[in-house]
């Protein structure tokens, strides 16, 4: 039986941790003119921590972790907006996630299959270091992504709901992605 982290006593944190006009981007990666992904950015405000080897959260293992036989639609629900966005193994390419989902930290990248080798375990993460993840999207999830607030949300029943409300506006759209800037 999984028993739920509780997250909701940091609300206020999350807010601080995602502040709504500094945490999401959209963004042009290739340099051709056109937007292609999503950079949320986290600054650590809590304390200086190192990234462990093995991540474990209720029964997930990152060790044992197959990501060609799971289908995180049966532990996890996503929404942009309240609209739900497809993660089932039957309407996700899983090659083109280990593609197009990159962390950023200090201008090191690491792509989903570095993380699943462990090559971003043992990093510090200081005081005020940003982690950036960088997610490419197809058109259709872009076009939700206007000017306005938004929100993002997480629904699982390891953890407990994660609501990220973030605020696109010029500052934060249509911007150049520079690795220097993570």
């Amino acid at each position: 039986m999984l028993i739920p982290y509780d997250l909701t006593s940091f609300k206020v944190l999350i807010k601080k941790l995602f502040p709504p006009k500094k945490c999401v981007f959209t963004v042009d990666t290739t340099g051709d003119g056109k937007v292609d992904s999503i950079q949320i950015k986290v600054i650590n405000l809590l304390i200086p921590f190192v990234v462990p080897e093995n991540i474990e959260i209720g029964d997930f293992d990152i060790k044992s972790f197959d990501i060609d036989n799971f289908d995180l639609s049966e532990h996890t629900k996503l929404f942009l907006d309240e609209i739900q966005i497809k993660i089932s193994k039957e309407s996700i390419n899983l090659e083109m996630i280990k593609d197009h989902f990159t962390i950023y930290h200090k201008e090191e990248s690491f792509k989903l299959d570095d993380i699943l080798k462990g090559k971003f375990s043992g990093r510090t993460i200081a005081l005020g270091d940003r982690v950036s993840v960088l997610i490419k999207l197809d058109e259709e999830n872009l076009n939700l992504l206007s000017k306005g607030k938004h929100s993002f949300k997480i629904e699982s029943d390891s953890i407990s709901n994660l609501i990220i409300n973030f605020e696109l506006d010029k500052t934060n759209m249509n911007l150049k992605f520079d690795p220097k800037n993570t």
